[in-house]
C-alpha cells in the first residue's frame, strides 16, 4: 500500500482554532486515501502562512521525500495562490494529488493554477475599475461594501458569459440538470468563479441564472 502525507492550510489563527475550513479538507483527503487505498501516515496543518514562507508545506514535502510518499491536498489553492510558487512545487520530485481533481498531472496542475491566478487578477481589476468609475460619477464610497458587491456582480456576470458556450455544448449533449452539469464541470477541471473550489448544483444554478 502506497503511503501519503496530507497537507492542510487555513489562512488565519481564528480559522485554525475553530477548525473552519480544516474539517472539510480533512474529510476530502481521508476519503480520497480510503478510496485509493493509500495509507495516510502523516498530517501537516499550517495555520500561519504567507506567500513566501510556508514552513508547514516544506515540512510536508520533506516528509514525502524521506518516506517515498505522495503529497495529498484537498484543493489546489491549499498549495498556494501564486502560479510561480505552485510551478516550483510541481517541479519537485514529490508526487502531488489534488483531491478535487485527482486525475490532474503535473502539467494540468500548472495550467489550472495559471487560470485561477488570471481569474483572480481579472476580478481584482474589475473591482478597481468599478470603484473608480463610481467615484468619478460622484458616488460616495462607504464602508458598507455596496460598491464592492456591484463590482463582484459584474465580474461574476462576465465569468458566466465566458462559460456560456461550454454550457450550450453540454446542453446539446443532453447534460442539462444542475447536478449533471456540476459533475461535468468538475470532471473537466473547470475552475469556479473564485477559482478555488468544486462546482456544486447550487453554484451551477446561480451560474445559469446569470445567463437568463
Amino acid at each position: 500500500m502506497k503511503q501519503a502525507v496530507a497537507y492542510y492550510r487555513v489562512s488565519t489563527h481564528r480559522q485554525g482554532k475553530s477548525g473552519l475550513g480544516l474539517e472539510a479538507q480533512q474529510i476530502a483527503v481521508k476519503n480520497y486515501c480510503k478510496l485509493s487505498e493509500y495509507e495516510l501516515i502523516r498530517e501537516v496543518m499550517e495555520v500561519k502562512s504567507t506567500r513566501k514562507c510556508r514552513a508547514g508545506l516544506l515540512q510536508a514535502l520533506e516528509l514525502c521525500r524521506e518516506m517515498n510518499a505522495i503529497l495529498v491536498v484537498a484543493r489546489l489553492d491549499r498549495l498556494g495562490r501564486d502560479v510561480e510558487q505552485i510551478a516550483g512545487i510541481v517541479k519537485s520530485n514529490v508526487e502531488i494529488v489534488v483531491t478535487d481533481n485527482p486525475h490532474a498531472n503535473r502539467f494540468t496542475i500548472h495550467i489550472l493554477a495559471a487560470v485561477a491566478e488570471d481569474q483572480r487578477q481579472r476580478i481584482s481589476e474589475n473591482t478597481k475599475d468599478a470603484l473608480s468609475a463610481a467615484k468619478r460619477r460622484g458616488v460616495i464610497l462607504g464602508k458598507n461594501g455596496t460598491m464592492l458587491a456591484i463590482a463582484n456582480k459584474k465580474a461574476a456576470e462576465e465569468f458566466a458569459q465566458k462559460l456560456s458556450p461550454l454550457l450550450k455544448r453540454l446542453k446539446n449533449k443532453g447534460i442539462t440538470s444542475v447536478r449533471s452539469v456540476s459533475q461535468e464541470l468538475n470532471k473537466r477541471g473547470i475552475p469556479t468563479f473564485r477559482g478555488d473550489g468544486r462546482w456544486h448544483p447550487s453554484t451551477v444554478y446561480i451560474l445559469m441564472n446569470r445567463l437568463k
